[in-house]
């Protein structure tokens, strides 16, 4: 058996309460139990100790049990999928989940804003999301620099992005909008 609280060494400590809420058993590993003040059945371990160790799982179970009923609501990926899996499932999912990433990502210290560049296979990649997400930039950076003009042109692309392509059905004639 694995260790409930690392999920990576061989439980070698088999721990059981019977309370209010039924039996819970819980398997530790050395490691796990002597963090813990937990030592090898010699003499009776210390009942504080195994309340905190059982307190411990139940707040991780909780978490996980809360981070799974977030969903992202374009692809339906749960919160708990991506932290556990560091895998996000659209590119919605890191505005979505922005401050439970950032979370994890300082407990692993790391911090900061990407600024890296587009993988290669990417590098053409374009689509009306990136579209507008790139001429709100550039109209966000003329405004602050005063440059009215150039935010005059790029909000009129943004416009024109919202109204749709004529792949998309729109028509100039159209007034149905």
């Amino acid at each position: 058996m694995v260790c409930d609280l690392c999920k990576e060494n061989e439980a070698v400590i088999f721990l059981e309460a019977i309370g209010k809420n039924g039996k819970r058993k819980i398997n530790l590993c050395t490691q796990c139990a002597m963090a813990r003040g937990i030592q090898a059945p010699v003499s009776a371990p210390n009942s504080e100790n195994l309340a905190a160790v059982f307190k411990e799982i139940e707040e991780k179970e909780e978490l996980r049990d809360s981070n799974s009923k977030k969903l992202c609501p374009i692809c339906g990926k749960s919160l708990y999928s991506i932290l556990k899996y560091c895998t996000a499932g659209c590119p919605e999912c890191y505005e979505i989940f922005k401050s439970d990433i950032q979370k994890v990502l300082q407990e692993h210290g790391i911090s900061g804003v990407y600024t890296g560049s587009m993988p290669k296979r990417l590098a053409s990649f374009r689509n009306s999301l990136t579209d507008r997400a790139d001429l709100q930039a550039k109209l966000d950076e003329a405004v602050k620099n005063e440059n009215y003009e150039k935010a005059a042109v790029y909000r009129d692309f943004l416009k024109a992005l919202e109204r749709g392509s004529v792949s998309d059905g729109f028509q100039a004639g159209d007034d149905n909008e």
